[in-house]
């Protein structure tokens, strides 16, 4: 009950000195929420088995040990006010840790109280392989549905008294979204360094086990997969050195739906030294057509981007300060208040930002031991370190 779509006839006014980027529209069948025509089910969609009654469940996470500082892994808010984190107590042990632990937020981020998590270990950036039991995001969508992911997949109904451990067809979760009412999970498998990765996108019901193949949705010989979502479009893309016929081209690329209905590309050539030649798109009409704006700063390796509904761009990497734009890309800064996790981010600590609508936000960085999540209530202007226990 989903088609695929690959590219745009924007593919062609991109520069050709970038190396393909693959991206791919995955367009819900909610025809009053995407305004199209639904879609009849490809014959042949693979299904997965129905949950059975092995299917683990956990009622309680690991207890807070000691009172010490935890190292923030993801976090995913629902509105300005509720949000919650997945860390790890252990910080570069991650080896040792058994289980990750999850924390709540009912007053955007300011305390942050311990609630059961999935009996799941960490999955970090310490780890080349990660256990195929562990989980390194999280992803909510209201306060009683959520999900802990990648490699493996576990689901909440009801805001993480319980958790189900899930199986997609596939191979290790490599990204999921949700759109429309409907889960969409990457999976597939990867060689070494991240690269020479297959993929496969399913989709089922949120809080179903009937996983369907995305037809088209699908690659090889690429880098890891990742998934945004907008109202009810979803968008899968990843990175290759060569496709042959460029569909969208780019190098290390950065993709972001924001709930307005636009959205944002960040490319960058290769890497080096510590900097990164970038240059960045913006699509009003779901990607069919492309604008360029401003170039990001040169510093740092384009990682990940976040778009809030309104103008609003958090640009984050490696070894890279955050950068904001509150113009859509006409401009771009840094702030003076994440000057020392900056100074880590070039150290190689990865700071990460999100937005929650356009003026409020928050960043984490992993393998940081004090103050790993930061707030800010003015468009990233100002931010606000807070300590979680």
């Amino acid at each position: 009950m989903i088609r695929a779509q690959f590219g745009s006839q924007a593919a062609q006014r991109a520069p050709r000195s970038w190396s393909a980027l693959v991206i791919t529209a995955a367009l819900l069948v909610a025809a009053a929420s995407c305004g199209r025509t639904a879609p009849v089910p490809a014959e042949g969609a693979s299904h997965s088995a129905p949950a059975s009654a092995g299917d683990t469940v956990a009622r309680s996470g690991s207890p807070t040990r000691g009172g010490h500082v935890l190292t923030v892994l993801s976090a995913s808010f629902v509105s300005a006010s509720a949000g919650w984190l997945l860390a790890t107590p252990c910080a570069d042990q991650v080896a040792t840790c058994r289980t990750v632990l999850l924390r709540e937020t009912v007053d955007g981020g300011l305390t942050w109280l311990a609630v059961p998590g999935p009996d799941a270990p960490p999955a970090d950036i310490y780890q080349g392989s990660p256990p195929a039991n562990a989980v390194g995001a999280i992803l909510f969508t209201s306060a009683g549905d959520g999900w802990a992911f990648g490699p493996a997949l576990w689901q909440t109904r009801d805001g993480g008294i319980t958790w189900r451990k899930m199986n997609v067809p596939g191979g290790p979760v490599q990204d999921l979204a949700v759109a429309g009412g409907r889960v969409l999970a990457v999976t597939g498998r990867c060689g070494r360094g991240g690269r020479a990765c297959g993929f496969r996108v399913y989709s089922a019901v949120a809080g179903s086990d009937d996983w369907r193949v995305v037809p088209g949705a699908a690659g090889t010989g690429v880098g890891s997969a990742r998934l945004v979502t907008s109202g009810g479009v979803g968008y899968v893309f990843a990175m290759a050195d060569d496709l042959g016929k460029p569909l969208l081209l780019s190098g290390p690329g950065a993709l972001a739906a924001a709930p307005g209905g636009w959205l944002f590309l960040g490319c960058g050539l290769e890497p080096g030294a510590g900097n990164q030649v970038k240059a960045a798109w913006l699509s009003d009409d779901g990607g069919r057509s492309w604008r360029k704006i401003a170039s990001p700063p040169s510093g740092g390796y384009l990682g990940g981007a976040s778009a809030s509904p309104g103008e609003t761009i958090f640009l984050s990497g490696s070894r890279m300060d955050l950068y904001i734009s509150r113009d859509q890309g006409r401009s771009w800064h840094e702030s003076l208040s994440l000057r020392n996790a900056a100074g880590l981010a070039g150290a190689g600590f990865p700071l990460t930002a999100s937005t929650i609508t356009d003026t409020r936000g928050f960043a984490f960085q992993e393998g940081v031991d004090q103050q790993q999540v930061w707030l800010t209530s003015d468009g990233g202007r100002h931010w606000t370190p807070v300590t979680v226990r």
